[in-house]
Order: C-alpha cells, then sequence, then structure tokens
C-alpha cells in the first residue's frame, strides 16, 4: 500500500512538472538564442498560487493580489554575468500594465530608463544590479543582471529582446 501511495504521489509530481514546463510564462524563457549564455543547472523554479513561494520566499501575495496567475524562473551566466529571468502570466493585459506601474511607483526614488522595446516597461540601475521591468499582453517579465554597469544594461536589454520575441509567439 505504501508504493502504490509512493508511486501516486510521484505520478502527481511529475504532472505538476510538466504542466509547469509547458506553461505560457515558463514558454517565454528564452534558451538557445541567448548567445554564449548558458543556463545555471537546476534553476528553473515554476509557482502558481501559493506555490509562487518556490520563487518569492515572503510576499508572494504582492503577487497574487495584482494578478499573477503563475510564474518561472531560470538563471543564466555568461563568464562572470548572472541574469535571472522570470516570467508571469498575469489575468489580463490591464493588470500587466498595471503591475509594471507598481513597481515603476516602488522604485520612484531611484532614476529608470524608460525601454524602447514593444509593450511598457523600464531599466532601473541600483544596488548592484540591473533590472528591468516589462509588459506586454497578459505577460509581465523582470530581467535583473547581478551588477550595475553599462555591460551589465547591454547584456540584460538583450536577454529581454529574446522574451519578447517569443511573447509575440506566445498566446
Amino acid at each position: 500500500m505504501n508504493k502504490l501511495l509512493v508511486l501516486l504521489l510521484l505520478f502527481m509530481a511529475s504532472l505538476a512538472w510538466a504542466g509547469g514546463e509547458n506553461s505560457p510564462c515558463a514558454r517565454l524563457l528564452p534558451s538557445a538564442e541567448l548567445k554564449d549564455w548558458k543556463e545555471v543547472q537546476g534553476s528553473y523554479l515554476y509557482g502558481k498560487g501559493e506555490g509562487l513561494t518556490s520563487i518569492y520566499d515572503g510576499g508572494y501575495q504582492t503577487y497574487t493580489k495584482a494578478g499573477v496567475l503563475e510564474a518561472a524562473q531560470k538563471l543564466y551566466q555568461k563568464g562572470d554575468l548572472y541574469v535571472t529571468v522570470t516570467t508571469h502570466t498575469m489575468k489580463d493585459a490591464t493588470a500587466a500594465r498595471r503591475f509594471v506601474e507598481y513597481w515603476r511607483n516602488t522604485h520612484r526614488k531611484q532614476k529608470s530608463q524608460p525601454l524602447n522595446l514593444s509593450g511598457i516597461g523600464f531599466r532601473l540601475q541600483a544596488d548592484g544590479a540591473t533590472t528591468f521591468y516589462w509588459a506586454s499582453g497578459r505577460f509581465f517579465v523582470t530581467v535583473m543582471v547581478t551588477r550595475d554597469d553599462r555591460r551589465a544594461a547591454d547584456e540584460g536589454l538583450n536577454v529581454l529582446r529574446a522574451v519578447v520575441a517569443r511573447a509575440s509567439k506566445v498566446k
């Protein structure tokens, strides 16, 4: 009986994992199109509802209240740079746009730079990191590079462009 229960639990866990891998937000995570970037092995995370705690250790309610339905995340490395890409499926396009504005208002004391991309977004460089906030349609995305210099801004923008290209193909 215990073996059957264990097998059933493993089967259910594999279904949850597969669902996360095929979710709209997970399909936004870039891969081969990121030249010279390598995915950090084992860095993929996925969460839905209260499961967002796998990505946001505390404070996930901010995301669910804003309309986040699910999120996926991967860490990538290129030499001494690391970038974390977190993609979110929102309840609708209005919620996605409002969440970008929420983050802009949260960081209003720091100088943000607009993005020259389709959708809505901005870049912020502070405290040793460069972070991009972007939304289009029902997707909200953050790209965070572990430095706050010009190279980090350029590389982060290239990573975000790969996500934007994928978003135009995912419904």
